[in-house]
C-alpha cells in the first residue's frame, strides 16, 4: 500500500485543508439530515402500523401469514436484518432447521434453514466451506452451531451477493475464524459501494433501520478473493466451481459442487416466482438469470440447495424445478421485448400481461413475492429509458399538483371517494388510483386519508396480493393513519 505524503507545505495545502474540512462538515450535516428524516418517517410509520393493527385485524393477519418464505417467518427479525442483538440471535436459533445430506466419503453437507433465508455448510477433507452467511443474527447462531456439526475449521465463506439476508452473517463468523477466506465476485464490490452510497434510500425501501445500514465497507466482511466469470478451485481438498451471473444483483454467483453433484443456487432459484422484478430495488438481470438456470441444468445436478426454499434431492425434480423457473422468466422477457418492438406502451405491456396456465398453476411459481408484470416492467426498464410514452409525462410534474386538479374536476373528495368505493368491489387497482388522487390532492382532509387507508388495507387483506406489493400498501396506509391522528388532535 502506498504511504501517504504528510509533509504538507502550509502555504500550498491550507486551501486544500479548508476544502476538506468544509466537505467533511457538509457530509456530516447531510448525514444528520438523512438520519433525522429517516427517524421521523420510521416513527410515524410505526405509530400508524400500531393503529392499523387494531382497526384492520383481518388484513394484518393475512399479512402475517404471507411473510414466511425460506423457512419459518419472524416478525421480530423481518425489519432488523442488520441487527446482531441477542434477542434476534435467540429468535433465529429457535427457528433454525438443520438437514444433513452427507453422502460423499462420509463428509457432511448441511442445508440450514432460518426465517426467510438458508445457508449451506460443506465439509471437505481438511475443513469447512459456508455457502452464504445469512443476515446479521445468523452469524452468531452459526458460530455456535458449526462446532457441533464438525470439529474442522471454517476455511471459506462464499457470499452469493450483497443483499442483507445473504452477506451480513459473515461478520460474526470471521471474528471466530479470522483466517477464513471470503469469496465473492469482483462486481460484489461495486454493489456494496452502491449500497453504502444509497443507504438512506435502501433503509426506506427495505423497511430497515437507517442506523444499522453500513456507512463504510468495513461494516461488512471484506472479500479476500474475488473473481470474474468463473473460479474453479480446490478448497480443503475438494473441488468447487463458483460461477458469476448477474441476477438479483450485478455481482450474483452460484456454486457447483462436482463431487457431490450439488448446486447451491443463491437466489436464482427461490421455490416461487423469483424476485426478478422489484419496483423498490436496483436493476435485475432476467436474461442472465435464465442463462444461469440453463447452465445449472446442463450439469445434471442431483441436489438443489436454494437459499429461500427447501432442498430438492431427486435428479429429475431438480431439473424440473430449474427448468420451469427458466421457462417462466424467459417467457416474460420474450413477451416484453416482443411488445416493445411492436410499439406498445410500458403500462400496456404490464397491465395486459398474459400468464399461461402451465405457469399459473405450477406450485414452484406461486406469486408469493411479486407478479409476472413486475418482472416485465424491470425488463422494459433495462432496455429503454424512463419515459412511459405518455406525452405529458416527459416533462416533470409533481403528482400532488395533478391530484389537486383532478379533485377540482371531480367536484371534491366526497365525489371521488363515492366512485372509488364503488370501484373497490370490482376494480381495486383503479380504485387505488382514485384514492391516491384524494390523498395527495387534499393532504389536510381527514376524509381523504380514511378513504386512502380503507382502500389500501383492503388491498393488504386480498389473498392474491404478493408480499412486496402488500408491504408498499401497508407503509402508505400507516403513514396516512399517523397523519390522521395528528389532524384529529388539532381539532
Amino acid at each position: 500500500m502506498k504511504k501517504l505524503n504528510t509533509n504538507f507545505s502550509i502555504s500550498k495545502s491550507f486551501p486544500t485543508l479548508i476544502l476538506l474540512l468544509f466537505s467533511t462538515f457538509n457530509l456530516m450535516a447531510q448525514d444528520a439530515d438523512i438520519k433525522k428524516a429517516a427517524e421521523e418517517r420510521q416513527t410515524t410509520e410505526d405509530k400508524g402500523r400500531q393503529l392499523l393493527a387494531k382497526e384492520y385485524p383481518k388484513a394484518m393477519k393475512v399479512l402475517a401469514d404471507r411473510t414466511t418464505f425460506g423457512g419459518p417467518g419472524s416478525s421480530m427479525i423481518a425489519n432488523r436484518m442488520q441487527d446482531r442483538s441477542p434477542e434476534l440471535v435467540t429468535e433465529a436459533r429457535s427457528k433454525m432447521e438443520v438437514t444433513n445430506y452427507s453422502d460423499v466419503a462420509g463428509r457432511g453437507l448441511w442445508h440450514i434453514r432460518f426465517p426467510f433465508v438458508n445457508v449451506t455448510l460443506v465439509e471437505t477433507p481438511e475443513g469447512l466451506v459456508l455457502l452464504d452467511s445469512g443476515y446479521a443474527a445468523i452469524g452468531q447462531v452459526l458460530v455456535d452451531l458449526i462446532p457441533t456439526l464438525s470439529d474442522k475449521p471454517l476455511l471459506a465463506i462464499a457470499v452469493s451477493h450483497s443483499h442483507v439476508d445473504h452477506a451480513y452473517g459473515a461478520y460474526a463468523l470471521l471474528q471466530r475464524w479470522p483466517e477464513a477466506e471470503v469469496i465473492t465476485t469482483h462486481a460484489y464490490l461495486e454493489e456494496v459501494s452502491a449500497d453504502i452510497e444509497l443507504r438512506g434510500s435502501i433503509a426506506k425501501y427495505n423497511n430497515q433501520a437507517l442506523e444499522k445500514q453500513p456507512d463504510s465497507p468495513s461494516d461488512l466482511a471484506q472479500p479476500t478473493h474475488t473473481f470474474r466469470d468463473k473460479l474453479d478451485t480446490i478448497i480443503g481438498g475438494e473441488k468447487f466451481s463458483f460461477v458469476h451471473a448477474p441476477g438479483e444483483t450485478q455481482g450474483h454467483m452460484w456454486v457447483w459442487l462436482p463431487e457431490r453433484k450439488a448446486v447451491a443456487t443463491g437466489d436464482f432459484y427461490q421455490g416461487f416466482l423469483p424476485n426478478t422484478g422489484n419496483g423498490k430495488r436496483r436493476q435485475r438481470y432476467t436474461k442472465e438469470w435464465v442463462g444461469a438456470l440453463r447452465e445449472m441444468i446442463s450439469l445434471e445436478p442431483e441436489y438443489l440447495l436454494g437459499m429461500h426454499a427447501a432442498a430438492v434431492t431427486r435428479k429429475d425434480e431438480v431439473a424440473s424445478a430449474l427448468g420451469i423457473t427458466a421457462d417462466a422468466l424467459e417467457y416474460i422477457r420474450d413477451y416484453t421485448i416482443e411488445r416493445l418492438n411492436r410499439g406498445w406502451r410500458k403500462d400496456q405491456i404490464a397491465a395486459r400481461m398474459e400468464w399461461p396456465e402451465r405457469f399459473a398453476e405450477h406450485p414452484l411459481l406461486k406469486l408469493h413475492y411479486n407478479r409476472p408484470a413486475d418482472i416485465a416492467r424491470m425488463v422494459a426498464m433495462r432496455y429503454t429509458g424512463w419515459w412511459d410514452d405518455i406525452p405529458s409525462h416527459f416533462a416533470p410534474l409533481e403528482f400532488d399538483a395533478e391530484a389537486a386538479e383532478v379533485l377540482k374536476l371531480a367536484g371534491g373528495v366526497e365525489r371521488l371517494e363515492k366512485r372509488g368505493r364503488e370501484l373497490l368491489k370490482t376494480d381495486p387497482v383503479l380504485a387505488s388510483r382514485l384514492a391516491d388522487w384524494a390523498y395527495y390532492g387534499a393532504p389536510n382532509n381527514p376524509q381523504a386519508k380514511r378513504f386512502f387507508m380503507d382502500v389500501y388495507m383492503q388491498r393488504v387483506a386480498a389473498e392474491d396480493t404478493p408480499l412486496q406489493e402488500t408491504l408498499v400498501y401497508l407503509s402508505a396506509a400507516a403513514q396516512a393513519r399517523a397523519e390522521l391522528t395528528v389532524l384529529n388532535e388539532k381539532k
